[in-house]
């Protein structure tokens, strides 16, 4: 029984981390680079991290008595100088694959929430619905609180309500 425990925990680990891609490769910057089209501008921030999708924040955590919070994507948030963009890894392909990008043009506002030491970058669109991201580290086991809290200030000279 413990050893079948041990194995399904290993396993859980390891699929979490091949979602993520090689982020300890030296070629880690060039990969998520060639990812990003010349119309996304120049990237100003890229690390791992969690996508929260349709979330506002920490909002379904602090009301978890009522219903489940969600659960994270994980993979590569990519801060350009005209969009927030959300990666990740093709084991296939051995290459970054965009699975979400927000043009700062359909973005209304950003925020920051935090609950104890975590961070979130709190997206809201012009449709009204919201996105939520944090950087971590550490293979995605801490979230960077001062990465994401540098990156809300960036975005904040650069989306306009």
């Amino acid at each position: 029984m413990l050893r079948s425990l041990t194995v399904l925990v290993f396993a859980a680990f390891v699929a979490g981390c091949a979602a993520i891609g090689p982020i300890d490769s030296p070629e880690f910057p060039q990969m998520v680079a060639k990812a990003v089209s010349s119309t996304d501008g120049e990237i100003h921030f890229y690390g791992p991290g969690n996508w929260h999708p349709n979330t506002r924040g920490f909002t379904g955590v602090r009301s978890s008595l009522l219903a489940r919070p969600t659960d994270p994507i994980p993979g590569v948030l990519v801060v350009t100088n005209a969009a927030v963009l959300f990666q990740q890894w093709d084991e296939e392909t051995k290459a970054f694959d965009i699975v979400k990008r927000l043009p700062f043009t359909e973005l209304t506002s950003v925020s920051l929430d935090s609950f104890g030491l975590n961070r979130r970058i709190v997206l809201r669109k012009k449709d009204l619905s919201y996105d939520s991201f944090d950087f971590t580290q550490a293979s995605g086991n801490f979230i960077d609180a001062p990465k994401v809290e540098e990156t809300v200030a960036f975005l904040r000279d650069r989306i306009k309500p």
